[in-house]
């Protein structure tokens, strides 16, 4: 069930978008024109609201997670976050508008997604209650080459600059074959402009909390698994997919606190000495992502309704209840 037309605490924020001017969050999502609920972790904000389908943290000033920190909990979903109680529903397939609330040019750097699976990790409620030191990450978006010297300039072009060309935004494509079930999509931007210095670069880690529907008119069997949780199999979902399924098993994937090194070469540079190239950090992309090119990502029209987020039962999912803006 949609809103027939756009939130005016929409309209309010769009407003607010090009005269932000340092640091960031993610303000919103569009999936499919629909607009779903970010996370302001600003002082006193009253526009966070229980069915934001980001995750809430503790940087009330914008702020970054250092590679000091990259072993601490911090750098999975930024400074003491916790997650959403909300799901985006998504399809396989999807395209998902991810909207930061503004991006300095000077933050420049390489955009980053990642992908966890919440099935299988002692929850009922999908990604609501899952311990985040037990997700695992897999990388479906490294916004390569994430540095291109197009001129022989100084810092050159970088997938930051692509970013706030689009309106401070970056599309994420879900993989077609991607299993259905409760995911966290990890989405980060690096900064790099203090790179060059002790402990200098900058990562902005957000999380938001998906639930990927099954195929339309098809219904996906689960299997047991031990008292937690259902288990969604290749053998199962297969047949209503166009190829094998991608499951995402627990355990697959990188803790996040292991992703980076502070001495990565990605990560300890000068951006600007005249660089010929970029080694962007963390692990390669998997094989059966589907990002969206760096020259392709774009601005997208604003949404016309205002989604309805799910809250995860079981094996089902149910409207998220609509309830009035925090205090």
């Amino acid at each position: 069930m949609h809103l027939p037309t756009l939130a005016p605490s929409l309209l309010f924020l769009h407003s607010l978008l090009p005269v932000v001017s340092a640091h960031s969050h993610i303000a919103y999502l569009i999936i499919n024109n629909i607009h779903y609920n970010g996370y302001d972790p600003s002082p006193g904000r009253t526009t966070n609201l229980p069915n934001a389908v980001v995750w809430p943290n503790t940087a009330q000033d914008d702020g970054f997670v250092p590679p000091s920190n990259y072993t601490h909990p911090d750098i999975i979903c930024h400074r003491d976050s916790s997650p959403a109680q909300a799901h985006a529903p998504v399809k396989a397939g999807d395209k998902i508008h991810i909207q930061w609330n503004g991006w300095p040019v000077s933050h420049r750097g390489p955009v980053m997604s990642y992908l966890a699976s919440c099935t299988g990790l002692n929850t009922t409620d999908g990604c609501a209650s899952v311990d985040k030191t037990a997700l695992t990450w897999t990388k479906i978006d490294n916004s390569s080459p994430g540095f291109l010297n197009e001129t022989g300039g100084v810092p050159g072009k970088w997938a930051s600059d692509h970013l706030i060309a689009s309106n401070n935004s970056w599309l994420v494509g879900i993989p077609h074959n991607l299993a259905p079930g409760p995911y966290v999509l990890r989405h980060e931007i690096i900064a790099l402009h203090y790179a060059n210095k002790k402990d200098g670069a900058q990562n902005y880690p957000n999380c938001v909390n998906l639930f990927v529907e099954p195929p339309a008119g098809k219904v996906v069997n689960v299997v047991a698994n031990g008292g937690r949780g259902p288990v969604l199999t290749r053998t199962t979902l297969a047949p209503v997919m166009t190829g094998p399924a991608v499951v995402l098993a627990p355990g697959e994937g990188v803790k996040a606190t292991k992703l980076y090194k502070s001495d990565d070469p990605g990560v300890s540079l000068d951006i600007y000495r005249t660089l010929t190239g970029y080694e962007i950090p963390g692990p390669t992309v998997a094989g059966w992502a589907e990002p969206v090119p760096v020259k392709s990502q774009k601005k997208v029209s604003e949404p016309l309704t205002t989604g309805t987020p799910v809250r995860v039962e079981g094996t089902r999912t149910v409207p998220f209840p609509v309830e009035k803006t925090a205090a």
